[in-house]
C-alpha cells in the first residue's frame, strides 16, 4: 500500500510528505507545533530513515472540511509534488450531507491520482467524543467515517482509524476523556501521542510487507458523480469587477491579499463557468452579512459573524449554490445593511471565489 514510500526510501530520494486536514492536522490543542500528530510522524520518518530527505507541509486548517479540502488541493496539496498524502477529515465531516463528503473524498483521491499517479494517500480516522456517544458506544461507525471508509476501499487506500482506537481505549479503561481530548474533540499532547504511536505502527507495519515499487495506479470508475472532480479558487485580489478595497496583506496568514469593505451597499460581481460557487472568507468580531444573487435571481442573505467570532477571527469557506446548471453564470454581491447586533461591524473580507467547475 505504500509502493512509492518505500521506493523513494530505498532509493535514497527525496520524499515529499503533505499532511491534508482540520484543525486535528494543524495542531489544535498541542502544546507546540511539534507535538502535534502530523510533526511527530514527520519526525518519525526523519530519524527511522536519516538516509532520505523529508519535506513536509502541513496542510491543516482549522474548521474545515473535505469539500474545502478539494478546493484548495491545487494550491496546499499538488504544488508540492507529494509522494505521500496524509488525508484528515472525518470530525469536520462529521452530520454533513453524505453525498457531498462522498463526492469531496473521491474528488481529492482521483485529482491526486491524475496529477500524482504514484503516490501513497493514507486516510487519517480521527474523531471527537461526540461520535463516541452518538455511534461507536452503540455499536456503529459513524456516517462521515463509514463514506471515507468506502472512498478508501473503492481505492485500494489504507485507513487508520486513531480516533477509534483512542475512543475505545477511554470506554474500556474507563477514563474520563478529557485526559485525552480537553474539549472533548482536540488532543492535547497524551492524545496526540496515541494518534502518533497507531500512524508509526502502521508505517512500520506496511513498509515491512510492502513491494517497492514506483507505479502508476489505474483509476477505477466513480462512486459519486464528479462534482468536484474540477474545482477552482480563484483570488479574489486579482478580479477587477467590484468596489471592494483591495488589501496587499496576508489573510491570517492563509492567502496572500483578499478584498474588504465594512460600508454597507459597497458591491461586485464575478462572472464564472461552473456549476457551483462560493467564498473563502473571514468571520471576525467585525464582520457583518453579505447579500447576493445569482443570474439575476433572489436576493439572498449570509453571516460573516458567528459565536465563535467572539473569541477569535478565521478564514473560513461558505458555498452559497452547489446545484446550478452547468454554463457562464454571474454572482452579484454587496455588503448589507444588516449584522449580528453582537458584531463590532459589517466588515466583509473576501480572499477567493470557490468555483466548481
Amino acid at each position: 500500500m505504500l509502493e512509492q514510500l518505500k521506493y523513494k526510501i530505498e532509493q535514497k530520494k527525496p520524499v515529499s510528505v503533505v499532511y491534508l486536514g482540520g484543525s486535528i492536522t494543524e495542531g489544535t490543542g498541542a502544546s507546540s507545533p511539534s507535538a502535534c500528530w502530523a510533526s511527530r510522524v514527520q519526525n518519525w520518518l526523519e530519524r527511522s530513515f536519516p538516509e532520505s530527505h523529508f519535506s513536509c507541509q502541513n496542510a491543516g486548517i482549522g474548521g474545515t472540511d473535505s469539500e474545502f479540502g478539494v478546493f484548495r488541493l491545487d494550491r496546499d496539496v499538488l504544488a508540492y509534488e507529494p509522494d505521500l498524502v496524509f488525508v484528515e477529515f472525518a470530525v469536520n465531516d462529521y452530520k454533513k450531507e453524505a453525498a457531498i463528503c462522498l463526492n469531496a473524498m473521491e474528488g481529492i483521491v482521483r485529482r491526486i491520482r491524475e496529477r500524482r499517479p504514484g503516490a501513497d494517500v493514507v486516510f487519517v480516522v480521527t474523531a471527537m467524543y461526540r461520535m463516541e456517544e452518538e455511534c461507536y458506544s452503540r455499536g456503529m461507525r459513524p456516517e462521515s467515517v463509514q463514506i471515507h471508509e468506502q472512498v478508501a476501499k473503492h481505492y485500494g487506500i489504507p485507513v487508520i482509524f486513531v480516533g477509534e482506537t483512542l475512543l475505545c481505549h477511554i470506554r474500556t479503561q474507563r477514563e474520563d476523556p478529557t485526559v485525552y481530548l480537553p474539549d472533548l474533540v482536540h488532543p492535547n499532547d497524551r492524545g496526540y501521542a496515541c494518534y502518533y504511536r497507531e500512524i508509526t505502527a502502521f508505517l512500520e507495519q506496511e513498509l515491512r510487507k510492502t513491494e517497492a515499487a514506483c507505479t502508476d495506479r489505474p483509476l477505477p470508475s466513480r462512486l459519486g458523480d464528479g462534482r468536484y472532480q474540477r474545482t477552482a479558487m480563484v483570488d479574489a485580489g486579482e478580479y477587477g469587477h467590484t468596489n471592494f478595497f483591495r488589501e496587499a496583506i496576508s489573510f491570517g496568514g492563509r492567502y496572500p491579499g483578499y478584498i474588504s469593505s465594512g460600508r454597507p451597499g459597497t458591491d461586485g460581481k464575478f462572472v464564472f463557468e461552473g456549476c457551483g460557487i462560493g467564498l473563502y472568507w473571514m468571520i471576525a468580531k467585525d464582520s457583518g452579512s453579505l447579500r447576493f444573487r445569482l443570474d439575476k435571481g433572489e436576493w439572498k442573505t449570509v453571516s460573516a459573524w458567528d459565536t465563535y467570532a467572539l473569541r477569535f477571527d478565521r478564514c473560513h469557506p461558505v458555498m452559497l449554490a452547489r446545484d446550478l446548471e452547468k454554463g457562464t453564470h454571474c454572482l452579484e454581491y454587496q455588503v448589507a445593511e444588516e449584522a449580528d447586533e453582537r458584531s463590532q461591524g459589517h466588515f466583509i473580507r473576501i480572499a477567493a471565489f470557490l468555483v466548481m467547475e
